[in-house]
């Protein structure tokens, strides 16, 4: 017996015979004093919470005074526990990524193209209307100000009243001036400013100076590498993450190591981002769960988001099964802690759920868990596969319905993972029915090469603790 690295994550190379793994739909759990030293795990599936609005989901906010608000469609409603909800005001757009901030007294949201403020005392929603503040693309706050930037193509941003984003004064403005591009975007970090260019970054903070409290922090608070798009930025991990581009290329994943960007993308996954059909539309999410914190990279027109656990390093990836049996990009399209939970939003109507690893569908509909592993070869002579053996969690099963009598499913690849061949089954056990050697696949053909492809759709719980092939 020899062992077969099912554990892993996604790794997929220009060249497939190299190597095709991909790990869709699961996380890897890393434990040296486990059985394994790693294991896979299904990925959170979500559970309705209700139906909030049209849709789609386009951003949602726990402000400190505990009141929660999604932006669906071109509503903007006030969000409760039970799935129920109040439209508190009509944005003029009715779909497109919304960016939120809150003062403590005003929620602002900016739809890229007007600013609008709703005002908890009163709950009064106004669209800010001035020749002071003509267009806002993206809003934050720091230290009393709400900030925008005024425009995609620009590298002015703006600044409110202390605590009044009603009022904006025309001369309250200033560049970003460490190189002549156009500001993506306006973001908190850690309590500063970050200025996104299209090719540069810089660092500004809140000096309480008289005429304009805002200053760069030092002429080293700027990086040579600005953001592929908008929002292909996010705070994680008390720092930024971002799609960089430059004037040499796109496509690495940074995370900001004080003033420098540091990589935190692979080879694979670079690959994947440089060959997206619209990489103006990348987004990053984020969301926290046992404690791992999670970046996820969606849009592009990828088939699948990518998923970097900033725990382990690992890149995984996330998809929706949808009704044609193929991947698309994940049902959720924004996700943020409220009511003590994760809250997602649905990227296609107003559904609002609730995401959980203790959920094991997406809103019913099937996840489909794949996991592309091992070359295997024998310098050219054709070998026998007698079995592998899968160390899946077994007897999880269900009561009733859908996993009573779950399968997990082995196809095989001679060409490198280009194709797939017959599909073998292996029952993981009803619930109840433990078996400590795991799924067994008998009787699996004879190759000159071989790559595996390991997939579980049923509703329950799935956890792989490693794998044994016997040649």
């Amino acid at each position: 017996m020899s062992q077969a690295n099912v554990v892993g994550g996604s790794a997929q190379q220009y060249s497939l015979p190299l190597d095709a793994q991909r790990t869709v739909n699961y996380r890897i759990i890393v434990d040296q004093d486990g059985k394994s030293p790693a294991g896979l795990i299904s990925r959170p599936g979500l559970n309705l919470i209700g139906t909030t609005g049209n849709g789609p989901g386009r951003g949602g906010i726990l402000p400190a005074n505990g009141r929660v608000f999604v932006v669906s469609g071109s509503g903007l409603y006030e969000q409760q526990i039970d799935g129920s909800s109040t439209l508190r005001g009509t944005l003029d757009q009715n779909s497109g990524i919304v960016t939120m901030a809150d003062n403590g007294f005003q929620l602002a949201v900016c739809d890229q193209q007007n600013l609008y403020i709703f005002t908890y005392a009163t709950n009064v929603f106004t669209k800010v209307v001035t020749a002071n503040l003509p267009s806002a693309v993206t809003v934050t706050f720091i230290g009393g100000y709400f900030i925008i930037n005024k425009s995609f193509n620009s590298g002015i941003f703006q600044i409110s009243a202390p605590y009044d984003g009603l009022t904006w004064a025309a001369l309250d403005f200033a560049t970003a001036e460490s190189s002549p591009d156009s500001l993506q975007r306006v973001i908190s970090i850690s309590g500063q400013l970050w200025l996104v260019g299209t090719n540069s970054i810089e660092i500004w903070s809140n000096t309480g100076a008289a005429t304009f409290p805002f200053q760069r922090v030092n002429s080293a608070a700027q990086l040579a590498v600005g953001a592929l798009a908008p929002f292909a930025v996010a705070e994680i991990d008390n720092t930024m993450f971002w799609i960089s581009r430059t004037d040499k290329g796109f496509g690495i994943v940074n995370r900001a190591d004080g003033f420098s960007p540091k990589r935190v993308s692979t080879d694979a996954i670079e690959l994947r981002l440089q060959a997206a059909t619209d990489p103006s539309s990348f987004r990053i999410i984020s969301y926290q769960e046992a404690g791992h914190t999670y970046c996820s990279i969606t849009g592009g027109g990828m088939e699948t988001a990518l998923v970097l656990d900033i725990a382990t390093g690992i890149w995984t990836e996330d998809a929706y099964l949808n009704d044609s049996g193929a991947y698309e990009q994940p049902l959720t399209s924004y996700l943020f802690y409220a009511f003590g939970k994760i809250i997602a939003l649905d990227r296609l109507n107003g559904n609002v759920y609730e995401q959980s690893i203790n959920f094991y569908s997406d809103n019913g509909a099937d996840i489909a868990r794949d996991r592309i592993f091992t070359h295997i070869f024998n310098k050219s002579v054709r070998f026998r596969i007698k079995n592998l053996a899968v160390f899946f969690e077994t007897g999880t099963g269900n009561v009733t319905g859908n996993g009573t009598n779950p399968v997990a499913q082995l196809r095989i690849s001679e060409d490198g993972g280009r194709s797939f061949g017959t599909t073998y089954e292996g029952t993981i056990g009803q619930v109840g029915q433990f078996n400590e050697r795991g799924v067994l696949f008998w009787q699996l053909g004879a190759y000159f090469q071989a790559t595996f492809r390991l997939r579980v759709t049923e509703q329950i719980k799935v956890a792989v603790n490693g794998a044994e092939w016997n040649i």
